[in-house]
């Protein structure tokens, strides 16, 4: 949830670059709607609790299971252009320790 917290303090420089915030948890999706309440989120925080989009991208985390046994999704961000083609990947290789945001606005600015 830091993460996405810290998303939501940076909104207004990340809307000025014009980037677009799109957070994906595999929670169902009233706790995914609960935690943007929660956090105030100005953009949409989304539910794969099927896990459609992780199997899809391939990033379940090999290692971590939720409650429910379930692989965990290893925390992500893309970086998409304005064209649809993805410029920067960004995987945690663990979970719980995420980069500061401040390496993913590095990212962005390269991106003009």
């Amino acid at each position: 949830m830091n993460e996405l917290g810290e998303f939501v303090k940076r909104f207004d420089e990340l809307k000025a670059m014009r980037a677009q915030v799109i957070g994906v948890s595999v929670d169902p999706i009233e706790k995914a709607r609960v935690a943007q309440q929660a956090l105030k989120a100005p953009f949409p925080i989304l539910s794969d609790s099927g896990r459609k989009l992780m199997d899809l991208y391939g990033t379940a985390s090999p290692v971590y299971r939720g409650r429910d046994g379930g692989p965990l999704n290893t925390p992500t961000l893309v970086l998409i252009d304005r064209k649809g083609i993805i410029r920067w990947i960004h995987q945690a290789e663990d979970f719980r320790i995420r980069p500061p945001i401040t390496e993913d606005l590095e990212e962005i600015h390269k991106l003009k």
